[in-house]
C-alpha cells in the first residue's frame, strides 16, 4: 500500500528530529541497568534516553505490537486483551527444561508519562528447580528535559525463595538483553505517527495517533518471560 504524503513528512521530521536530538543527549547515553537483590526480592532499574517525543514513547512502550519485538528475551507474546488504556499480555518462555506462562496487565496514564505493569499470572513447570515469582510490579516513566527524553523503567519482583546459581545467571543475561533491544528498537527511524484529533478537544487538541509500522510482524491474539518475571 502506497506511503501518504504525510506519512513521508512525519517520516522525513522524526529522522531529521532523531538526528539533531542526538547531538543533545547526555554524554552517558548507552542504556544503563541496575540489579538489587535482598534476599526473595530484586529491583531491576534501567535508564536511557531517547531523542522520540514523550508521547511517541508511551504508545511505542505500551503498545503489544512493538513490546513483542524489543521484548524477545521475555519469549512469545500473546495480547489476551486490550481495552484502551489497558491491556493484558502472557509471555511463554522456554529455556532448555524450564517453561513458564507470565501474564501481565499493563496500564497507560499519558497525562502522568507513565505505564504500571502489573503480573496477574504465573505457572511454570520446573517445580522445585528453580524460584517461582510470588509477585511483579513495574513502571515505566517518560521524562521529558527539552532536548531528550529519558525513559526509567523500574521492576520490583518477589520470589518464594532467592534467585541464585543457574536461574541468576539467566536472569541477568535476560536483562542485558532487553536493555540492548529497547535502545536499538527507539532508535529505529520508521517510528513515525500521523498527526489526528483528540476527541472532543477541538482543533487545538491535535496529537500524534495512529503508529505506522514496519518490518514488525503480526503476533498471536485471543489465544487461550524471561524466567521470574524478567523485563518486558
Amino acid at each position: 500500500m502506497p506511503v501518504q504524503a504525510v506519512s513521508r513528512r512525519w517520516l522525513a521530521l522524526a529522522a531529521a528530529a532523531m538526528l539533531t536530538a542526538g547531538r543533545d543527549l547526555p554524554a552517558q547515553s548507552e542504556p544503563s541497568w541496575t540489579f538489587e537483590q535482598n534476599g526473595p526480592t530484586y529491583v531491576y532499574t534501567l535508564r536511557l534516553a531517547s531523542g522520540l517525543p514523550a508521547d511517541v514513547l508511551l504508545d511505542v512502550l505500551f503498545d503489544p505490537r512493538h513490546v513483542a519485538v524489543f521484548s524477545k528475551s521475555a519469549g512469545r507474546l500473546v495480547v489476551l486483551k486490550e481495552d484502551g488504556p489497558v491491556n493484558e499480555v502472557r509471555f511463554d518462555t522456554r529455556r532448555l527444561i524450564f517453561r513458564c506462562s507470565t501474564t501481565f496487565r499493563r496500564t497507560l496514564d499519558r497525562e502522568a508519562r507513565t505505564i504500571d505493569i502489573e503480573m496477574i499470572g504465573f505457572k511454570a513447570g520446573w517445580g522445585k528447580l528453580a524460584p517461582h515469582a510470588r509477585s511483579s510490579r513495574a513502571r515505566y516513566t517518560v521524562t521529558d528535559h527539552g532536548t531528550y527524553r529519558e525513559v526509567v523503567y523500574r521492576q520490583d519482583v518477589e520470589t518464594d525463595k532467592p534467585v541464585s546459581g543457574y536461574s541468576l545467571r539467566v536472569l541477568r543475561k535476560s536483562m542485558g538483553e532487553f536493555a540492548r533491544d529497547l535502545e536499538h528498537y527507539l532508535q529505529r527511524p520508521d517510528l513515525v505517527r500521523e498527526s489526528g484529533e483528540a476527541p472532543g478537544v477541538g482543533g487545538a487538541g491535535k496529537r500524534l495517533r495512529g503508529l505506522r509500522l514496519r518490518g514488525v510482524h503480526g503476533i498471536d491474539r485471543d489465544t487461550a518471560a524471561p524466567l521470574l518475571a524478567a523485563p518486558r
